[in-house]
C-alpha cells in the first residue's frame, strides 16, 4: 500500500490520524510520510487503532505521536501536540522523565507505577498520577530510533485509595477512642484492626492478635462456639452477636456481649464485619443474683407456707378462742422473721434484734423491770437460719409465758449466747417458776418445732433439761445453716 500524505491507513479510524494529512511532516524531523520507516509505520498505526492510552516519540528530538485513547491525558494541548518534539510537548515534567526516557534510548524497557506528576495540561498545576511503560522502538537498520509507551492515569485511583485509607485512619482513630472493645475483620475474617480498649482489656500483644489469634483471650470452653457463630456470619455475610467469656489482663475470667455487623462498600460488596466487645459480668452476676433471689423467695414461701400448714393441722387448744391466739402467734412469728430479713436484703438477721421482737413484752422498759435478759456478742444469723430460729425462740417464748418462767410475776429467763468456730451456742435457762414434777410426755407442736428445727433443718444439737426449778434449753447448731423445707413439723 502506497504511503503518501493523502492516502495513509493511518486516518481511516482515527481522529488523530484525520490531522495527519494537514501536517507538514516534512518540516518535522520525522519527514515526509513517504519515507517513514516501516517499523515507524507499523507502530503507528498499532497505535492509532487501540484503545488503550499510547504514544511514540520518534528521531533526534522525539517528535511525539498519539492515538485518540491518548488525547484526554493532553488536556487543551490536544491536537496541537502532533509531531512537537516531546519535550515541547511536557516540558514542566521533561527533567523527570528524562531518566526513564534515557533508559529507553539505552534500549532497555522502564516501568513506573502511580508516577506522581504535576502537570499543566489545562493552563494550570494539577497533581496526576501514571503508571507506565516506555520499550524501545529500532528503525530498520536495527538502531533504537525512538520509544514507545502505553500508559493508563490512575489519578482518580490514587486519590480514591488516598482518601479510603484517611477515612480508615479517622475510622481507627474514632475505634481506639471507643469506651468499648472494637474490632475490624477482612472478608475471609482474618483480623484488621483492634483497638486500644481491647489490649487494656485482655493485656494481650498487638504482636499476638494477628488473624484468628485474636480469639486466644476466649475461654477455651467458649471458643468452639464463638467460632462455629463466626464462621457462620463469615459465610452468611450476616449479623453475629454472642455472650462468652474472656480473660481479663489481672487473669481472671469476665464475661463480655459480642455483637458485630458486615461491612460493605458503596457497591454493597462484603468486606468483613466490625465488632464491639462489652464487659457484662456485672450485669450478668445481678441477673443471677436475682434469679437466685426469685428462687429463695419461692422456697421461703414454700416453707413458710408448710408452717402454716402445719401450725393449722397440729395446733391444739381447748376452744376456738386459744386455737386462734395460738395460730395468730405462731404466723406473727414467722412474719417477724420475714420482716427482719427483708430490712436486711435478704442477707441474715441480727441475733438479738430476733430475741428482742419475741421478748419485747418482758424485756421492761424501766430499770429492774426486765423479766428476760439477753447477753451476747453479736452474730449475724444466715437466712437459711432465720425463720426457723425465730420459730424456735418464739415456741420457747409461748411455753415459758403459758405454763413456765413468765406464767409467774416472779419467773425469770436469760439468754446468753456465744460464737466459737463457725457454731452458735444459746442457752435458754428459766428460773422462778411453777415447779416441773417430770419432763412433758406429749409432743406438741412447739416440741415439734424444738427438736425438728435444731435437729432436721438446722444441722444442731438440742439440749431440754426440764429441771424442777425451771426448763433449761442449750442449742449448738452451725451458722452455715443448711437450706431444707423444715423438718420441724
Amino acid at each position: 500500500m502506497p504511503r503518501d500524505d493523502a492516502t495513509t491507513a493511518l486516518s481511516e479510524r482515527s481522529s488523530g490520524a484525520r490531522r495527519f494529512p494537514v501536517i507538514d511532516w516534512a518540516r518535522t524531523t520525522l519527514g515526509p510520510r513517504a519515507g517513514w520507516p516501516t517499523a515507524l509505520e507499523t507502530v503507528a498505526r498499532l497505535m492509532l487503532h487501540s484503545r488503550q492510552p499510547m504514544f511514540l516519540a520518534w528521531g533526534p528530538d522525539l517528535a511525539f505521536l498519539y492515538n485518540d485513547a491518548y488525547a484526554p491525558i493532553l488536556g487543551a494541548r490536544h491536537p496541537g501536540a502532533l509531531g512537537q518534539p516531546f519535550r515541547q510537548v511536557w516540558p514542566e515534567i521533561w527533567e523527570e522523565l528524562v531518566p526513564l526516557v534515557q533508559r529507553a534510548l539505552d534500549g532497555q524497557s522502564t516501568w513506573a507505577e502511580n508516577l506522581h506528576l504535576v502537570m499543566h495540561r489545562n493552563g494550570y498545576p494539577e497533581d496526576t498520577w501514571y503508571t507506565f511503560s516506555y520499550s524501545p522502538l529500532h528503525d530498520d537498520e536495527g538502531r533504537v530510533a525512538g520509544m514507545f509507551c502505553t500508559c493508563m492515569e490512575t489519578t482518580r485511583q490514587v486519590l480514591a485509595e488516598r482518601a479510603l485509607r484517611e477515612n480508615e485512619g479517622r475510622f481507627r482513630a474514632l475505634l481506639d477512642a471507643a469506651p468499648a472493645m472494637m474490632w475490624v475483620t477482612d472478608r475471609d475474617g482474618h483480623c484488621t484492626h483492634l483497638n486500644r480498649s481491647w489490649f487494656e482489656f485482655t493485656g494481650q500483644a498487638a504482636t499476638d492478635a494477628k488473624h484468628h489469634d485474636w480469639m486466644a483471650p476466649l475461654h477455651p470452653d467458649d471458643r468452639p462456639e464463638v467460632e462455629t457463630a463466626f464462621a457462620r456470619a463469615i459465610t452468611d455475610h450476616a449479623p453475629f452477636r454472642l455472650d462468652y467469656r474472656m480473660r481479663h489482663a489481672d487473669g481472671g475470667w469476665r464475661w463480655v456481649i459480642d455483637a458485630a455487623e458486615p461491612r460493605r462498600d458503596a457497591a454493597g460488596r462484603f468486606l468483613g464485619h466490625v465488632g464491639s466487645v462489652m464487659d457484662i459480668t456485672d450485669r450478668r452476676e445481678a441477673e443471677e443474683r436475682q434469679a437466685m433471689l426469685a428462687r429463695e423467695v419461692d422456697h421461703r414461701a414454700k416453707n413458710m407456707l408448710a408452717v402454716v400448714q402445719a401450725a393449722l393441722r397440729l395446733t391444739r387448744a381447748p376452744d376456738q378462742a386459744s386455737y386462734a391466739r395460738a395460730v395468730e402467734g405462731r404466723v406473727a412469728a414467722l412474719a417477724r422473721a420475714q420482716t427482719l430479713l427483708a430490712n436486711d436484703r435478704w442477707a441474715g438477721a441480727d441475733l438479738r434484734a430476733m430475741l428482742e421482737g419475741e421478748l419485747a413484752a418482758f424485756l421492761g422498759s424501766l430499770p429492774g423491770s426486765a423479766r428476760c435478759t439477753l447477753e451476747g456478742p453479736p452474730v449475724a444469723l444466715p437466712a437459711e437460719a432465720a425463720q426457723p430460729l425465730n420459730m424456735l425462740v418464739h415456741e420457747l417464748a409461748t411455753n415459758a409465758a403459758q405454763h413456765g418462767a413468765l406464767s409467774t410475776p416472779g419467773g425469770r429467763v436469760q439468754v446468753g449466747w456465744q460464737v466459737n468456730a463457725g457454731r452458735l451456742r444459746l442457752r435458754w435457762t428459766e428460773t422462778g417458776g411453777p415447779e416441773i414434777p417430770a419432763p412433758p410426755t406429749r409432743r406438741g407442736f412447739g416440741t415439734r418445732v424444738l427438736e425438728g428445727t435444731v435437729r432436721g433443718q438446722l444441722g444442731g444439737r438440742l439440749l431440754l433439761d426440764w429441771r424442777r426449778q425451771g426448763l433449761d434449753c442449750t442449742l449448738d447448731l452451725p451458722l452455715a445453716a443448711r437450706t431444707t423445707v423444715s423438718e420441724a413439723i
